[in-house]
């Protein structure tokens, strides 16, 4: 039907207006790490990324189409797998600033996606609060360290995202392929409507485990408070035993 949203775009639209309601009143703090203070070498291109950051790192857009309006400017720009990880570091000095968790985490996916490396480390223990939305329509393989907050591989659909820590609500939310990997806990809505792809959590996960899943495996190693009750396909594992099968 014209003017009908795809599911897609439901979950697109949805977890927008979530992200504007609760921010991060959703992450629920596991194990509290110090924050670390890290400096970088800057260099040329370190200046281009951070003069583009000061560019469109505040924008009050919505995280969807602030992700395309960062694809077209990073088109032009050249830079490395080594240079995103450099960045990622030197991001923290701008985390005072409005809108931070949620812009950064998509502007490191945009240029992530962007790049012609395949492979990627991306810092996170310095920043204050975690970053939401990282691999944020991800095909690339992304090692994180530190923690991430909510969204963290939202409709990715290719490549990896191993987080060295915990996570916050909606891993994986409508993601159609592709492995994330939580190496500690989770928050709530994990696999949200997630349609293919695996996700492994490595110690707890919290309520509404896979709610609306469509597809893919979900493992979990630790507890979990809730299996959501309106899977439709897919299967899930607790302790490496098959709890859902559909």
């Amino acid at each position: 039907m014209a003017g009908a949203l795809t599911r897609r775009e439901v979950i697109v639209a949805y977890t927008s207006a979530l992200a504007l309601v609760k921010g991060f009143g959703g992450y629920k703090p596991m194990d509290e790490q110090p924050v670390r203070k890290v400096v970088v070498v800057e260099d040329e291109t370190l200046r281009q990324l951070k003069a583009v950051w000061s560019r469109t790192g505040y924008s009050e857009i919505i995280f969807n189409e602030y992700y395309d309006k960062l694809s077209t400017v990073m088109i032009p720009l050249s830079y490395s797998a080594s240079d995103v990880e450099r960045f990622s570091i030197a991001l923290a000095e701008f985390q005072e600033g409005r809108n931070f968790q949620d812009n950064a985490g998509v502007f490191l996916s945009a240029l992530i996606n962007n790049c012609k490396d395949d492979t990627f480390v991306v810092h996170t223990a310095q920043f204050v609060e975690p970053i939401c939305f990282l691999g944020y329509r991800n095909m690339k393989n992304i090692v994180v360290d530190g923690a991430v907050g909510n969204q963290a591989g939202t409709v990715m659909s290719d490549g990896t995202i191993t987080v060295q820590g915990n996570a916050g609500e909606h891993v994986g939310s409508g993601m159609t392929g592709g492995t994330i990997i939580v190496e500690g806990n989770a928050g709530d809505f994990a696999g949200w409507y997630m349609e293919n792809g695996v996700i492994r959590i490595g110690g707890n996960s919290g309520d509404m485990v896979c709610c609306g899943m469509e597809g893919g495996v979900f493992h979990v190693r630790g507890d979990y408070e809730r299996i959501a009750d309106d899977i439709k396909h897919g299967k899930i594992y607790h302790k490496g035993r098959l709890i859902v099968d559909k």
